[in-house]
């Protein structure tokens, strides 16, 4: 059995809410909500991100912490089957 770990994971609460949490210590780094049919993508201190759909919501998601932590690269976990959730 392997065990995959990742910097952070994108977790869906609801049809309208997905965080983006730091694995090791749970702090919250992205947050995307729908209202009206499109997504806000929020990241502290970047400015937020309007997306229509949930696939871009998520990219734009990876994309916002990278903008909003220091450093260069990191892996993000996205369950399977979450883009394809209307």
């Amino acid at each position: 059995m392997y065990d995959v770990r990742t910097d952070h994971k994108i977790v869906a609460f609801d049809s309208e809410l997905m965080r983006l949490f730091n694995c090791a210590d749970g702090t919250v780094i992205v947050t995307a909500t729908r209202a009206d049919g499109s997504w806000t993508v929020h990241a502290d201190g970047v400015d937020d991100v309007t997306a229509a759909d949930r696939p871009t919501a998520i990219t734009a998601m990876t994309e916002q912490a990278l903008a909003a932590l220091p450093g260069a690269g990191y892996s993000t976990t996205v369950p399977y089957g979450l883009a394809d959730l209307p």
